[in-house]
């Protein structure tokens, strides 16, 4: 393991996974507002969305399952289902895959004495990911800040058009329409 990945796999404890995401959570409405905001919001939707390596996914989910395995299964079939499981998974964060592994197995669960299946566990990682999509969403639909907005022009006036003109137009539109449909 390289030193960028223990590192990593050091500062994103459970405890810094959740106070970011509480703090995203509360952060998002002043994305507008403030500049400096939105570059951590960006750092830290960056930070909680790196893929889990697939080798990772595989053991949590071979973790996961074994509760569940058919003692006579064969080994390599069980890899086979967990390579499932990895491209089902894709490109996941593995604190969401963890978090939705761990959900399945508590009591809140309803279908807890059920195997999961992937969908199930897809599900519940884009459940548990939901205020980074929101933020990604966000930001990626230009939220911008009050700052900016009053930096820029203000739109132009419509000009307002009388009633005698609008029934012009709407004469004008009738007819062409009348002319096409005989």
């Amino acid at each position: 393991m390289n030193q960028i990945t223990t590192h990593r796999a050091t500062e994103l404890t459970p405890e810094r996974i959740d106070r970011g995401l509480e703090w995203l959570k509360h952060s998002l409405p002043s994305l507008r507002d403030c500049p400096e905001t939105r570059k951590k919001v960006e750092a830290a939707v960056a930070a909680l969305s790196e893929p889990a390596h697939p080798a990772k996914v595989m053991a949590r989910v071979l973790a996961l399952l074994n509760p569940y395995f058919d003692k006579d299964t064969p080994q390599a079939i069980r890899e086979i289902e967990a390579e499932d499981w990895a491209a089902a998974l894709g490109c996941q964060p593995y604190w969401a895959i963890e978090k939705a592994a761990r959900w399945w197995k508590l009591d809140a669960n309803p279908d807890l004495r059920k195997r999961p299946l992937e969908g199930d566990l897809v599900a519940r990682v884009k459940r548990e990911m939901d205020v980074v999509n929101a933020a990604r969403f966000m930001l990626a639909r230009g939220v911008a800040s009050r700052s900016q907005a009053e930096k820029q022009p203000p739109e132009p006036e419509q000009e307002r058009i009388s009633g005698d003109r609008a029934a012009e137009i709407m004469a004008e539109v009738w007819s062409t329409v009348k002319k096409f449909g005989h």
